[in-house]
Parts: C-alpha cells; structure tokens; sequence
C-alpha cells in the first residue's frame, strides 16, 4: 500500500521533497566549502614556493599571507558555528621572550584548556622496576 500511496500522492508531495532535498543538498555544500581549509593550506604553500623561488618579495609575501590567514580564521570560526571539531586544540602565543603563553582560543563552554600531553603537566612517566627491582 506504501508504493501505491506515494505514486498517486506524487504530484502534490513531491515538489515538496524535491525541493527539500535539494535544500539539504545545497546546506551540504554550502558547508563543506565553508570549513573546508585544504585550498586555503595549498594556496599558502604556494605562496612559500613563490618567496623561496624569487617571484615575490617579502613586502608583497606578508601582505598575501595575511590574507590567507584570515581566510583560515574564517574557517575556524565557520566550524566552530557548525560545532566541528578544530585540529590542534588551543591556540597559545607567546607575548614575548621570557614571557608565559596565553591561551588565545578557549575550548568551547568557556572552560579551562583540558589537560593532554601538551598541557603542562600533562603527560608523566611511571617506571615499575617489577618484582625484585628496587
């Protein structure tokens, strides 16, 4: 009965799919193009090959490079908005010689960095010397 139901209810549901699903298909792209950062990532590696082989200066390299990387913030901040994963965890910059890092991008809810292996004190060695070892 389920066939027979959507070959004759056809002409008045199915505008109303197709055009939904070509929405989510349209939503689909629309963010895989938005947080999507591999041509962002050759784009710069490119640039890097033009500065190394003499085919810019390095007035003109910083200018495109400061491009690129507000390219790659944006982004950041598109996956971010979509609730994606961001490679690499919290960004720190050091202020300066001698100087702590800050943290300059928190994880989501606002809370501290988590611990891991990059934290400080994060990651410790144990050796058991087993039986008989001292």
């Amino acid at each position: 009965m389920g066939l027979l139901k959507h070959l004759l209810f056809w002409p008045v549901t199915g505008p109303e799919f197709l055009v939904k699903f070509s929405l989510g298909k349209v939503e689909e792209t629309m963010r895989r193009e938005l947080t999507d950062d591999q041509s962002v990532k050759e784009d710069l590696l490119a640039l890097q090959m033009r500065l190394e082989l003499g085919e810019i200066d390095d007035a003109e390299y910083v200018e495109q490079e400061a491009e690129l990387m507000r390219r790659l913030r944006e982004v950041r901040q598109w996956r971010e908005e979509f609730g994606m994963g961001i490679a690499g965890g919290p960004v720190r910059v050091a202020r300066g010689e001698g100087a702590e890092a800050d943290v300059v991008d928190e994880p989501a809810g606002g809370g501290a960095p988590r611990g891991g292996i990059a934290s400080p004190g994060g990651a410790s060695v144990e050796l058991d010397p087993g039986p008989g070892g001292g």
